[in-house]
């Protein structure tokens, strides 16, 4: 259903937002993903300075990932209920003060909590962009050309991380870099015109809704923890094995335009592919590629595992939304995958957390490759379901 108020104004789900609207969300979104790229190359460094030790990185990543799963999961209906721009320009400037904050208290115990409030607005950022995109008629093709458009700009800044912005102007700079990112969203915004209708909190019917529902966010809750168990140790590894900075900024934006790569080829042609089967596949990969990413042994290797696990990890992540158009077709559920997206990320550094120690990282990387398989086993239970109905030509 659609309906318009004055011009290009519509409701969630009609399929018709603007050019305008979709770039807005496009940047502003950008300053909620940032962190997730380049967070081991921003926090990583303070391990090697003695401000963190390996188990407490792992604990300040969970935290903000944890407060940025739960507003995402939490917040669209509330930016849904009106003043929509009003409130996504308080979340960049939380976002943005937040950041500035952190330069402050980096050498103290307030880092793990202003991290986290920056979390939390990087949740609603996230769920302002996804208000907008999620109404578009193709959801899942949407959220692949987001995810390709963030992260081709991320790549470049992932790369520059480490070879120039830190070599160059010391720890503090990737949270200046951080807090600019939230600026240029706060400024894309301004101009929005974009009006939701209301909109119900994400999961109050979970009730009715298929089995196979969960089995789907839970395996998107899997899959992420898994790459996000081994990607919160990236910095560390290179430090292990002794490469050289040129190594890691190489790997890790050469790793997220591969996930441009993957989440492209969603966004032109593989949404016709099945998802179910994408999806288990998908899972099997990122468990062997992240596995290998933890145990390099030289560069090239290095550079190769980054690049698998990120080309099938952005590629799988719209198929979890066609899946889940397929079994639950109220869209509603389709809000909580970012969310479920989002509680992997915080899950994995998190539990492994409870196995590296200090010099020592291998160890989350056989959690990572167990988590990915848990994933794999979840989508495979998905697939099955009698509930689901197939939108491809292909038998899935």
């Amino acid at each position: 259903m659609s309906g318009s108020i004055g011009q290009d104004i519509v409701t969630p789900g009609a399929g018709g937002i603007t050019v305008a609207d979709s770039a807005t969300a496009l940047i502003y979104g950008l300053a909620g993903v940032t962190i997730l790229t380049i967070q081991p190359l921003v926090f990583g460094p303070l391990v090697g300075a003695g401000i963190l030790t390996e188990s407490g990185l792992a604990l300040l990543a969970a935290s903000e990932m944890a407060l940025l799963a739960l507003t995402s999961a939490m917040l669209p209906g509330w930016l849904s209920n009106g003043h929509l721009r009003t409130k996504m320009v308080g979340l960049a400037l939380l976002m943005v003060g937040a950041n500035f904050l952190s330069v402050s208290v980096m050498e103290t115990d307030l880092l793990l909590p202003v991290r986290a409030v920056c979390g939390f607005a990087e949740g609603g950022i996230l769920a302002g962009a996804a208000t907008i995109l999620l109404s578009a008629e193709n959801p899942e093709r949407m959220n692949a050309l987001f995810l390709a458009v963030s992260n081709s700009v991320t790549a470049v800044i992932a790369f520059l991380v480490p070879t120039w912005l830190l070599v160059n102007y010391g720890l503090t700079a990737s949270f200046y870099l951080m807090a600019a990112i939230g600026i240029v969203g706060l400024l894309a915004v301004l101009p929005l015109r974009f009006v939701p209708g209301p909109m119900e909190m994400p999961g109050r019917n979970w009730r009715i809704w298929p089995a196979a529902t969960f089995a789907v966010l839970a395996g998107v809750v899997f899959q992420n923890a898994a790459v996000m168990a081994g990607w919160t140790f990236l910095e560390s590894t290179a430090r292990r094995e002794g490469f050289d900075p040129g190594v890691l900024g190489l790997s890790a934006s050469l790793g997220v335009l591969a996930q441009v790569a993957g989440a492209a080829c969603v966004a032109m042609f593989a949404f016709r592919l099945p998802a179910g089967r994408a999806l288990i596949l998908a899972s099997l990969a990122i468990s062997a590629s992240v596995f290998w990413l933890g145990h390099p042994g030289a560069p090239l290797s290095f550079i190769a595992a980054n690049v698998v696990m990120g080309f099938f990890w952005l590629a799988s992540l719209p198929m979890s939304i066609k899946i889940m158009l397929e079994i639950e077709r109220r869209r509603e559920a389709i809000y909580l995958v970012a969310a479920a997206q989002m509680i992997g990320m915080s899950l994995g550094p998190l539990i492994a957390s409870a196995f590296v120690s200090e010099g020592q990282v291998r160890p989350a990387y056989w959690v990572a490759l167990c988590l990915g398989l848990v994933a794999a086993g979840l989508f495979l239970i998905a697939k099955q379901s009698p509930d689901r109905i197939k939108t491809t030509h292909t038998k899935a």
